[in-house]
């Protein structure tokens, strides 16, 4: 019997434009995408069940990534879903600061960036 498997499947979904920033690697003014990529056991190289999550923070021009664990990324999807609802004017400018504040993510991605830019 032949049975084909394998682990390397990834699907992956955009959350939206997050937290407004000048990318610290490109320097352009832009918004932080939230990525998440799942990792897929396959059977027949049909996905069966997830493994692995990753979590990212991605700048839309230069696509260089910030990673993020579990509870940084439930914050930057409450981010992001702030984020569209100030788009949509449901909710205002200060009550879209006073989550990004809340979420302490855009110090996170300043803190990462200086941190990768000193390894380089």
């Amino acid at each position: 019997m032949f049975v084909l498997f394998g682990f390397d499947h990834q699907i992956r979904r955009d959350h939206g434009p997050a937290i407004p920033i000048v990318c610290p690697n490109c320097h352009n003014a832009t918004h932080l995408r939230l990525i998440e990529i799942k990792k897929w056991f396959t059977l027949f190289m049909i996905p069966i069940f997830p493994y692995d999550s990753d979590y990212l923070l991605v700048c839309d021009v230069c696509s260089r990534g910030i990673e993020l664990d579990d509870e940084q990324f439930e914050r930057a999807q409450r981010v992001c879903r702030a984020a569209r609802a100030y788009r949509e004017e449901r909710i205002s400018k200060e009550r879209f600061e006073k989550i990004l504040d809340r979420s302490r993510l855009l110090e996170y991605t300043t803190r990462r960036a200086a941190r990768s830019h000193r390894d380089e």
